[in-house]
C-alpha cells in the first residue's frame, strides 16, 4: 500500500493510512525524482520535516515565492507569467495544457483565473466562434473554438459503441462548435507517437457541468499530475494542499502570496504597509508559515474514543546519502531534528569518555579527520571493497548509456539537417501519402455535388410537370364545346395530361437516381478516408458517412488544419526526442562522474585505513570497534521485532458479512 499522509486530506475523519503507517513502522521514500533542480528538491525535503518556514525561505531564495500586496495583484501577476510562458514556450494549446498549469485552493479563485486567461487569449485573437451555456444555479459558461477545457464527468462511450471514453480530468481543446451548440473537443493521447482523439458533447451535457475552462484548476484536481511548470495562488491553501501544489512541475514551481489577506490584521496594524519588496517577502513568508503551522493532520474516529496505541519498535531506515547533499542541508533543519524533545539523548560512560579522549589525542598525532567526518568513514572494509569494485562498472555502464543517447541525438540532428537541405521535414514526408487520399475524396465529392445539382434540376422539372398537370386537371370537367373554345380538344387534352404525367414521373425517377448516386459518391469518399492508415490523423473514424456539406467542411478541415497539425506534431516530437536524448546523455555523464568519485573516495578511505593500521594500530582498532558497535546498535531493533513480524496473522472474521465469493 502506498500513500502520503502530508498531501491532500480526506473529508472529515480519514487518517487511517497515517495511523497504520505509524503503528507498523512503514517505510518512507526519501528521494525526489520529479523536480529537476536540486534546490527545489532540498526545499521539499525540509518541508516534509514540518519546517515550513525554512522550506519557504529556501524557495524564496531561488525566486520561487512572489510576494504581492493584494489578491487581485497576485492573480494579475500569475496571468501575466502564464501569458509570457505560453507565448515563448507553448504556443500550441495542446502543449499548453500538458506542460503549464495554474493552481488555486478555492473554486472562486480558479474561476477568476480561468476567466482572465480566456480574456487574454480572446484579446490576442486566438479564439474563434463562441457559444454561451446556462449552468445549474444560474451561472453561465462561455466556450470558444481554441479554448482549453477540462472534462468534469465520466462518460464511458466505448461500452455503448459510441466512440472514445470521456473521463473526468481530461484536459482538451475546443476544436469545433456547431450552430445548435454541440461542441467538439480534442485531446492528445500519450504513446510512442502522440495521437489526437475527438468527441462531441451535446448542449445538455455542457449545461449539466460536464465541461469547464481548463487553464486553471484546483489543487485537488491536479493531484497525480506532472507538468513542466506550475503557478500556484497560495491563499487559503493549508500545508496539506500547498505541498502537492508546489510539486506538480518538473522544471519550476512558483508560489504567489498576497500579504493583505495572509497577514493578520493585528500584525498589519503594528507594522503598517511594507516599505520594500524585501520586507514584503519576509513578512508574507513569515505569515504563511504561521498559517501552515496551524494545519492539523487527519484524525480518526477511534482517536476520539481512546488514546491511540503506541507504535511497535522499528529499525531505522539506513540509506546512502551523498555527502554534498548532506552538507547542503540547512543548519536549522539539522538542529531541529536533533532537539532533545524529538530525539532520545544517549549519555556516554566515563570509560567511553576516556576512550574518546585517547582516540582524539592519537588522531591529532596521526593528523587524520575523525572517521565520522570522512566520506565513507562509516563503511566497513567489505563495503569499501565492494564500492571500489562495483563503482567503475556502474560508471562504464552510465558512460555507455551516455554514448548511446549522444548517438541518438547525433542521428536525429543529421536526419533533420538532411531533410532541411532537401527542403522537407519528417512530418511533411510522412503526411505526403495523405494528400492523394484527399484528392480522391475531393473527386468523389465533386461527383456528389454534380449529382446533387442533377437531383435539384430533376426535382424542378418534376415540380413544373406536376404544376402543369394540376392545371390540366382543372379542365377535366369542361365539355367538348368549352374545350373547343379554349383551342383544344378532348383527345389533345388527354395527350397533354399523359405527357405531363410522364414528365413528372421521369423527374421523380431522375431525382431519386441522382440522390442515390450522390449518396454513393459520399460513401465512397468517406470509405477512402476511413479505411486508410491515416484515418485517426484525419479524424475519419466514424462508420456513418456525413452528409455532403459536412463532408466538404471535414475535407477542408483535414487539408487546412489536421494535416498541418500532424506535420507540426511529428516535427515537434523529433525536437523533443533530441532534447530528451541530450538530457539523458548529460545525466548519464553526471552519474558516471559520481560513480568514479565514489570509487576514488572509497580507495582514499581504504588507503588511509591501511596507513592508520600501520602507524597507529590502536587508533585503527578503536575506529573499527566503533563502526562495529554502531552497526550492531542499528541491527538490534530489527532482530527484536523480526519474530513478531514473521508470526503476524490477520485476525479471523467473527462471522460472515458481505456477499459470498463464488469460485
Amino acid at each position: 500500500m502506498l500513500g502520503d499522509p502530508i498531501q491532500l486530506q480526506d473529508i472529515a475523519a480519514g487518517g487511517w493510512f497515517r495511523e497504520v503507517h505509524r503503528l507498523v513502522g512503514g517505510l518512507t521514500l526519501h528521494e525526489y525524482r520529479r523536480q529537476e533542480h536540486a534546490a527545489e528538491r532540498h526545499a521539499l525535503e525540509v518541508w516534509r520535516t514540518g519546517d515550513h518556514d525554512q522550506a519557504l525561505r529556501l524557495l524564496a531564495d531561488r525566486g520561487r515565492v512572489h510576494a504581492v500586496e493584494t489578491a487581485d495583484e497576485a492573480r494579475s501577476q500569475i496571468l501575466t507569467a502564464w501569458d509570457e510562458l505560453r507565448r515563448d514556450r507553448w504556443p500550441d494549446t495542446h502543449d499548453l495544457v500538458d506542460q503549464l498549469v495554474v493552481l488555486a485552493a478555492r473554486n472562486a479563485d480558479v474561476d477568476a483565473l480561468n476567466t482572465g486567461a480566456q480574456q487574454i487569449r480572446r484579446a490576442a485573437g486566438e479564439l474563434g466562434t463562441a457559444h454561451t451555456y446556462a449552468l445549474p444555479g444560474g451561472d453561465r459558461l462561455t466556450l470558444a473554438i481554441g479554448d482549453a477545457v477540462r472534462v468534469r464527468a465520466n462518460d464511458y462511450r466505448s461500452r455503448r459503441g459510441q466512440g472514445p471514453d470521456l473521463l473526468n480530468g481530461y484536459r482538451a481543446v475546443v476544436s469545433e462548435i456547431a450552430e445548435d451548440g454541440r461542441i467538439k473537443i480534442t485531446w492528445r493521447t500519450r504513446g510512442a507517437d502522440d495521437a489526437f482523439v475527438s468527441a462531441w458533447l451535446t448542449p445538455d451535457q455542457v449545461a449539466s457541468g460536464a465541461l469547464s475552462l481548463g487553464y486553471a484548476m484546483t489543487i485537488a484536481a491536479s493531484q497525480g499530475m506532472t507538468c513542466d511548470t506550475s503557478l500556484l495562488y497560495g491563499h487559503d491553501a493549508n500545508a496539506f494542499a500547498a505541498y502537492p501544489g508546489l510539486t506538480r512541475g518538473k522544471r519550476a514551481n512558483h508560489l504567489w502570496l498576497p500579504l493583505a489577506v495572509i497577514e493578520n490584521e493585528t500584525t498589519q496594524a503594528r507594522l503598517g504597509a511594507a516599505r520594500t519588496e524585501k520586507e514584503r517577502l519576509e513578512r508574507v513568508v513569515d505569515a504563511f508559515a504561521r498559517f501552515l503551522g496551524q494545519s492539523q493532520p487527519d484524525a480518526m474516529v477511534s482517536d476520539l474514543l481512546h488514546e491511540p496505541p503506541a507504535p511497535v519498535p522499528v529499525p531505522s531506515q539506513n540509506r546512502t546519502v551523498d555527502r554534498r547533499a548532506a552538507l547542503a542541508r540547512s543548519v536549522s533543519t539539522t538542529a531541529r531534528r536533533a532537539a532533545p524533545e524529538q530525539r532520545r539523548e544517549y549519555r556516554l560512560t566515563d570509560e567511553q569518555e576516556q576512550q574518546l579522549a585517547d582516540m582524539k589525542e592519537e588522531r591529532e598525532l596521526a593528523r587524520v579527520s575523525p572517521w565520522t567526518r570522512r566520506p565513507y568513514g562509516d563503511r566497513s572494509d567489505q563495503e569499501l571493497t565492494r564500492l571500489i569494485a562495483v563503482s567503475p562498472i556502474n560508471a562504464r555502464r552510465e558512460e555507455r548509456a551516455a554514448a548511446e543517447a549522444a548517438e541518438t541525438e547525433r542521428l536525429l540532428l543529421e536526419q533533420i539537417s538532411a531533410d532541411k537541405a532537401r527542403g522537407e521535414t519528417r512530418g511533411r514526408r510522412e503526411v505526403a501519402p495523405i494528400y492523394p487520399l484527399l484528392d480522391r475524396a475531393d473527386e468523389q465529392l465533386a461527383v456528389a455535388r454534380a449529382e446533387q445539382a442533377r437531383e435539384t434540376a430533376a426535382a424542378v422539372h418534376a415540380a413544373t410537370a406536376d404544376e402543369h398537370l394540376s392545371q390540366l386537371a382543372a379542365a377535366d370537367s369542361k365539355g367538348r364545346i368549352a374545350l373547343r373554345l379554349a383551342g383544344t380538344s378532348r383527345k389533345e387534352h388527354r395527350q397533354l395530361k399523359q405527357e405531363a404525367t410522364q414528365q413528372r414521373g421521369a423527374g421523380w425517377r431522375d431525382a431519386a437516381d441522382a440522390r442515390v448516386a450522390a449518396s454513393r459518391a459520399v460513401e465512397e469518399a468517406w470509405t477512402i478516408l476511413r479505411t486508410s492508415p491515416h484515418a485517426a490523423v484525419l479524424g475519419a473514424t466514424e462508420r456513418q458517412a456525413p452528409d455532403i456539406d459536412t463532408l466538404a467542411a471535414r475535407l477542408t478541415e483535414m487539408r487546412e488544419t489536421r494535416v498541418p497539425d500532424r506535420v507540426r506534431q511529428i516535427d515537434t516530437s523529433d525536437q523533443k526526442k533530441i532534447s530528451r536524448a541530450h538530457g539523458q546523455a548529460a545525466q548519464a555523464r553526471k552519474n558516471a562522474a559520481m560513480h568514479r568519485a565514489i570509487a576514488t573516495d572509497a580507495r582514499t578511505e581504504k588507503a588511509l585505513r591501511a596507513r592508520i593500521a600501520e602507524h597507529h594500530p590502536s587508533l585503527h582498532q578503536s575506529e573499527a570497534q566503533a563502526r562495529v558497535e554502531i552497526r550492531q546498535a542499528q541491527e538490534a531493533p530489527a532482530a527484536r521485532i523480526s519474530p513478531q513480524a514473521s508470526s503476524y496473522r490477520p485476525p479471523l472474521p467473527r462471522g460472515r458479512s458481505g456477499p459470498s465469493q463464488r469460485r
